[in-house]
Formats: C-alpha cells, sequence, structure tokens
C-alpha cells in the first residue's frame, strides 16, 4: 500500500480510481464535504458515514472540504483533522493513498483541505493548506482561534491585511493593571488577532508615559512576555496622550490598538487617513464600549484580566475578540459587517 504524505502546496499523484477521503478528528465528529472550484455541491460524491466520502468518478476539478458536525458552528480550540485521500479500499487490495500532514482548524467555520483534478493519467491531489501556523501562548492561540471565528477566514486575504501596532499607557493610573498582569494578557490576546490579520506575523509595540518608546519587534510569542518585563521596569508618566506617535508619514493601512484604562482625551473616530486607532479599555465601566468608542474588558475579580480569567471564559475572549475585530472582513462587499 504506498503512502504519500501531503503538506503545505505539495502534489501527489494517485491511479485515476475511486477515491475514498476520511476525515477525523479526535474532539469533535466532522462533516466531509465534495465541492466544485465555485462552490457547489459535487452531485457525484457518496457519503456512506459521517467523515467519509467516495468519489466514484473524477472528471473535473474537486475541492475536498470540511466542517463541524454533530450541529457545531466552528471547530473547537484545539482541533487537529487527520485526512487520507486513497483508492476506494472496497475496489483495491493495494490502495495507493495520500495522507494530510495534521491540520489545526481550531476556530473555523469551514476549511478546504485539497483539491483532486485529472492529470492525464492520473488523478492529481493537491494540499489547499499552504501557511503553517507560527507558535503562539496557550492564551494567544485560543485568541487567534476567535479571531478565526468571528472573522470566517483562517487569515485575511493578503489585500485585507494591516499593519498591526500596539500603544501602550504606561501613566500612574496603569500600575494595578501592569502588577496583576491584566495588560500582559490583553497582548497575548492582540497577538493571535495580529496572526489572522496581520500584514506581518509580528506586533509591533509602544509604551507611552512620559514619552514614547518603540521597543524591539519579536517573535509573536515573546511579544507579552517582553512587554511584561518592560513594564515592569517602565518610569510612569502622568497625562497619557495616545496620539503622541505621529504615523502620517504610514503608507500601509493600520490598525493601532490602545490599551489603556480609559478613554483618551485627545482620542477620535477620526485622524490619519488610512489609520484606525482602536481602544482597549481595562476597566470594569462600559459606557464607552456601550456608545462604540472602545472595546472594554473587565478587570474586576482576584483574577481578573490574567491568562487565568481568559482561558476560563471563552465565551468572554470570544466576544471581545468579536469586538476588537468588527469592521473586518475578508471581502469588501462585508466591509463592517459582523459575523
Amino acid at each position: 500500500m504506498p503512502g504519500y504524505v501531503l503538506d503545505g502546496a505539495g502534489v501527489v499523484d494517485l491511479p485515476h480510481q475511486p477515491l475514498a477521503v476520511t476525515v477525523d478528528a479526535t474532539t469533535v465528529t466532522v462533516q466531509v464535504q465534495a465541492m466544485t472550484p465555485d462552490g457547489a455541491p459535487e452531485t457525484s460524491a457518496l457519503y456512506p458515514k459521517p467523515g467519509f466520502l467516495v468519489l466514484p468518478r473524477v472528471t473535473h476539478e474537486i475541492v475536498v472540504a470540511a466542517r463541524p458536525g454533530g450541529g457545531a458552528v466552528v471547530f473547537p480550540q484545539g482541533t487537529v483533522l487527520q485526512a487520507t485521500i486513497g483508492e476506494d479500499s472496497s475496489r483495491s487490495a493495494d490502495p495507493d493513498r495520500a495522507e494530510l500532514t495534521p491540520l489545526d482548524v481550531s476556530g473555523l467555520h469551514h476549511v478546504e483541505l485539497a483539491t483532486i483534478a485529472p492529470a492525464g493519467e492520473r488523478l492529481a491531489v493537491t494540499a489547499r493548506k499552504t501557511v503553517v501556523d507560527v507558535p503562539l501562548s496557550d492564551l494567544g492561540a485560543r485568541a487567534r482561534s476567535a479571531a478565526r471565528g468571528a472573522l470566517g477566514v483562517d487569515r485575511l486575504p493578503e489585500a485585507r491585511r494591516l499593519r498591526v501596532e500596539v500603544d501602550i499607557d504606561t501613566t500612574m493610573s496603569m500600575l494595578p493593571l501592569i502588577e496583576d498582569g491584566s495588560v500582559r494578557a490583553a497582548v497575548d490576546v492582540l497577538t493571535g488577532i495580529t496572526a489572522v490579520i496581520g500584514i506581518r506575523e509580528e506586533l509591533q509595540v509602544h509604551l507611552i508615559g512620559r514619552s514614547f518608546r518603540s521597543l524591539p519587534v519579536v517573535e509573536l510569542r515573546h511579544v507579552a512576555d517582553q512587554v511584561q518585563a518592560q513594564l515592569d521596569a517602565a518610569p510612569l508618566g502622568v497625562g497619557f496622550r495616545s496620539a503622541e506617535i505621529d504615523r502620517s508619514n504610514y503608507n500601509t493601512p493600520t490598525l493601532v490598538f490602545t490599551v489603556t484604562d480609559a478613554l483618551p482625551a485627545d482620542h477620535t473616530g477620526t485622524g490619519v487617513p488610512g489609520v484606525r486607532r482602536r481602544p482597549v479599555i481595562l476597566c470594569a465601566a462600559t459606557s464607552d464600549a456601550a456608545a462604540g468608542l472602545a472595546t472594554a474588558v473587565s478587570t474586576a475579580g482576584e483574577t481578573a484580566g490574567t491568562d487565568s480569567d481568559w482561558l476560563s471564559s471563552p465565551e468572554k475572549l470570544f466576544a471581545t475578540v468579536t469586538s476588537l475585530v468588527a469592521g473586518l472582513s475578508a471581502t469588501p462587499e462585508s466591509e463592517g459587517a459582523r459575523r
């Protein structure tokens, strides 16, 4: 039984015979689908049982996709799919098969796994997943999944991605939020969002207090640790000015998250063309959020704002991430739509 490993944009040739596709995960049932390239159901496909389909004949390009079964809307955090495409074993004693490398689909509604198309006397099976997720902290990974669920895509298309920056208030009133880990946790959440919407998988962070200071760019998984270390040693100022950084020379669409404890006095909905500013308010009050001016994150409680608080409340995390990515979308036609 010849077997092949299929990952990235790899291609495997299989005999031009009826094919069987098996897709499963250990934590959730999976519904596998065969579609034409324009998204219509492939009428020749047979579905003997969940997670299994048979293609009796392949005369044109077919896309194999998967979605969560059992009534679930999105794949839960930690869902890894195992997919095999090969000759139908009921017709072949020694079937050829291709195994896709395990694929993390946490937070996705739908994922395209591979395409199958005639290639002369053979069938070409091509993997659709071309980008491997960068490693993140547990909280960052869950925020990435939440962003995918909110936006309905694995990652925004290249033309829709943004330069992402974070401004952090380092005035005296922020001290309790720095010490209890609330700021660090918020930054961890923003790293997960950046992995979905960012032009590059990196995050530029600025500390704004007596003056502003830009931190060196590091891998996403190290950003929150770097920020906490810098905040622990940073002198705290007074009179936070959220517009301290001049971004008038930016020529790339930019989203700036401002982590603070109250809506900045100099915040406006308008400003530099092409630069969106989105405050993240670390406080229990929600009046600014209710007015549509910011995303409020409650920090009431003994462990509020820390990693354990976020991780123990996936509903809170999803609601916060959904608010933070509101107005972003995969297509211009849905710009501003909430999913």
